[in-house]
Parts: structure tokens; sequence; C-alpha cells
């Protein structure tokens, strides 16, 4: 598992925070997707990172609290600069399949968003 350090400092009190919106995705694989389909899946959503414009950051990984998952066992974390950068997102060519494509491995999909 790989560590990250992560160090804050104090902002001055006239600092403007940008606000960002976070895109995030619950999901289990259906039990008849093999290994080799679920690592290819999973390596497709991270492909995203690098042809879609819009799309600031990408996490994703297995959940490793499974007990309070609900049967959730990867989460997705993207980050957009805003709603229009997530609606171009959605429609992006590249997006598309690959969406098609969780939907049809998924046993269990949830998404939310949120403006951080």
């Amino acid at each position: 598992m790989d560590a990250t350090l992560s160090v804050t400092h104090p902002l001055p009190e006239n600092a403007i925070i940008p606000s960002v919106l976070r895109h995030i995705v619950l999901f289990a694989f259906k039990e008849s997707v093999t290994p080799a389909e679920r690592a290819a899946l999973l390596d497709a959503i991270r492909g995203l990172r690098s042809k879609v414009p819009s799309l600031r950051s990408l996490e994703l990984g297995e959940n490793i609290s499974p007990a309070r998952a609900q049967g959730y066992t990867h989460v997705l974390l993207e980050t957009f600069d805003d709603g229009e950068g997530l609606a171009a997102y959605a429609s992006h060519p590249e997006h598309v399949p690959v969406l098609a494509r969780i939907r049809d491995a998924a046993s269990q999909l949830l998404a939310v968003d949120l403006e951080v």
C-alpha cells in the first residue's frame, strides 16, 4: 500500500480558495465479472485521466473498509473545476463507452457530486 504524506500550511485570512467539484462513484462488480475483466475495466477508468481535458484528478481503488461499505468494493474520486467540466466529461467520447462497461459490470453503482 502506498503511504501518502500531506502537509498543510495556514492560509492568510483574505485568501480566496476556488471551489472544485468532486464526483464520487461507489461500485461493486458482479460475481460473473472475471478478474481479468475487472483489471481491464479499472485500467480503462484510469486511462481517462489522460484523455479527458476537464478531468483534473482521478483516484481509483478498492475499498479498505468493507464492514461499513454496504457491499461497495471500489471507490472512484474525480475532480473537476465546475459543473461544466463534469458535463463535458459525462459526454466525452472516451468516457461514454467506459461508463457503459461500468454499468454492465457493476452489481451496485452509486454516484454523487460535491462542491468543495
